[in-house]
């Protein structure tokens, strides 16, 4: 073997071409040759029965011309006025519309191939005044008396003729009405049919030709070529034949596949030519090649194990360790340890995995850290804005009102020290809207009549959460840049709803507003957080920046935080979270 080929690859190779490849490829080419014989075979018989079933099809078709026939004749009103028992109008007239009438329509609406229905007869006055009634004579002068005795047997039995009719092809079946002594024929009954029984059939084999013999002239084709022509001029006695059961026949030299069906005893006869496809090739040699191919390994189980399966067995048990590797920490394969390539790949995968959940584990912890550092950074940025303002309000109180209403103003102040300064980052939304409200009172005392707050809530369970200062930011927010910058009253509405797994938080106040310009770089900055550095402006947005980046660390994307306003017009802040998303 060639020297950059490996042993495994060596050993399989050689066994591959001795005791599989040959072997496999001999059986092959003799399966195939046996199935595709067995296959055509199977196929012809297939055609059969189809035709079988078309041949039943077309009969019934047919029969149904003798069944109307038997009806008509058995009908009682039909007998007496084929006799002459009616010698005048009013009878005839009764007679026809009390029973012929009604039997009549029924067969022509129910059997849409048939045109219409004449009845020959030798009562003039039938002929004269009912629809589809003629004169016997006219039926009799079209054969001359030689004829009409030999056709005195098939009027017996009723047969069946062809016409053309202004080009279009018609069908016809006749049958007589005998009366005492039953020598001859007190009327005879014509049924019409078109050629659309026969034009359903060509139909719905567009890709063959047909052909229609009546006896033994050809009354109608469809679908005609010339080399389907001249294929059945070649073939032609051979499926004009008496046998009642289909004959096929195939013509593998122009590739067609002929056929031929005997209807209403050999008085019809449909020939069918179907131009043959390629062949498909079957898989049935294959799957029996393959048989025979597990049984060579059977019997060279033995060299098989030695040679191949134990090496491979380790490279699928490998692969299947490999692919349930789902875990952030990878585990590394405990499997037996061979003196080839598996071997080497296997000690080479421990020691990868080994070098991974080292990685792995470095970088969770700093990202843990990290995320850590950025939630402490930005509370840290929120407690001294809150706590001077806190300050602030405390001593305007007292040089205003000295000593009262510090009390209440001071217990306030202490809770929300207490919310501000703890160590959780995660907290019910009743909470944070009683801290709210907390911040709310102290303004109040400070703020008389300057503002009135309406609230919209839900009824919130405890599982219903939300990063700590997310409403408190943006209540606080109305008075930094609303409450204490207008002398006019501040109308303040806080809803607070639920949508399905959706927490909906929305501040509107009424006031002075943003300018479109201010609100389209507050809505650039918060989709673009690196680019705030340039911010110029003295109101930079830290607030509502604040609540958009915390939530991001606990949301990452599942969050909205939109602001919408007009100048002197409505302010709305509304921040949307879901419950069950939280990554931190």
């Amino acid at each position: 073997m060639f020297p950059y080929i490996t042993k495994l690859q060596n050993r399989f190779v050689t066994f591959y071409l001795a005791a599989i490849f040959l072997p496999i490829t001999l059986l092959s080419g003799i399966l195939y040759y046996y199935q595709d014989v067995q296959r055509n075979a199977k196929a012809l018989n297939d055609k059969k029965d189809s035709l079988v079933v078309e041949q039943n099809y077309l009969e019934n078709q047919l029969d149904n011309a003798h069944n109307y026939c038997t009806q008509l004749t058995s009908n009682y009103e039909l007998s007496r006025l084929l006799k002459g028992y009616y010698t005048t109008e009013r009878e005839v007239v009764y007679a026809y519309n009390s029973q012929l009438y009604s039997l009549i329509s029924t067969i022509s609406l129910y059997d849409q191939n048939l045109s219409n229905i004449i009845i020959y007869t030798n009562n003039m006055i039938s002929c004269e005044i009912l629809k589809g009634f003629e004169s016997l004579d006219e039926f009799k002068n079209t054969y001359n008396r030689e004829s009409y005795e030999v056709i005195y047997n098939k009027l017996l039995a009723g047969y069946w003729e062809a016409h053309s009719i202004d080009d279009d092809l018609q069908f016809s079946y006749y049958t007589g009405v005998l009366s005492p002594p039953m020598t001859q024929f007190s009327g005879i009954i014509r049924l019409n049919y078109n050629s659309r029984i026969f034009d359903e059939y060509a139909d719905s084999n567009p890709d063959s030709a047909i052909y229609i013999y009546l006896g033994e002239s050809l009354v109608y084709s469809r679908n005609d070529s010339d080399s389907a022509a001249s294929c059945l001029q070649l073939y032609e006695p051979a499926l004009l034949t008496g046998a009642e059961t289909p004959v096929i026949i195939q013509d593998s030299r122009q590739n067609f596949t002929l056929s031929s069906i005997s209807l209403c005893n050999d008085t019809f006869r449909v020939v069918r030519i179907t131009p043959d496809g390629s062949s498909l090739i079957s898989y049935y040699p294959l799957l029996l090649s393959m048989a025979i191919s597990i049984l060579i390994l059977l019997s060279s189980s033995i060299l098989i194990f030695i040679l191949i399966f134990q090496p491979f067995r380790n490279i699928v048990k490998l692969s299947e360790h490999m692919n349930n590797q789902n875990d952030h920490t990878m585990k590394p394969y405990n499997g037996k340890l061979s003196k080839d390539e598996i071997g080497d790949l296997i000690i080479s995968f421990n020691q990868m995995t080994q070098r991974i959940n080292e990685l792995s584990a470095s970088l969770l912890n700093k990202e843990m850290q990290l995320k850590n550092a950025q939630i402490e950074a930005l509370h840290a940025q929120l407690n001294p804005h809150f706590f001077y303002g806190t300050l602030e309000s405390i001593r305007m109180i007292a040089e205003a009102n000295h000593q009262e209403l510090i009390s209440e103003i001071a217990y306030s102040f202490g809770n929300l020290m207490r919310y501000s300064l703890s160590r959780e980052y995660l907290l019910s939304v009743n909470k944070e809207i009683e801290m709210t409200k907390q911040y709310i009172s102290i303004q109040e005392k400070r703020l008389v009549n300057r503002f009135h707050v309406e609230w919209v809530i839900d009824e919130l369970e405890d599982n219903w959460r939300c990063p700590k200062f997310i409403l408190f930011s943006m209540v606080e927010n109305v008075f930094s840049h609303n409450v204490s910058k207008c002398r006019n009253f501040i109308h303040i509405k806080v809803e607070i709803l639920k949508y399905g797994d959706d927490l909906s938080i929305t501040v509107q106040n009424s006031g002075p507003g943003i300018t479109a310009k201010r609100l389209e770089e507050i809505q650039y900055f918060l989709h673009h957080p690196k680019e705030r550095a340039v911010m110029v402006s003295e109101n930079n947005g830290r607030s509502i920046f604040n609540i958009s980046d915390r939530l991001r660390l606990f949301y990452g994307d599942d969050y909205h935080v939109t602001v919408e306003s007009m100048e002197n017009g409505i302010t709305t802040c509304n921040v949307r979270i879901h419950k069950n998303f939280i990554n931190f």
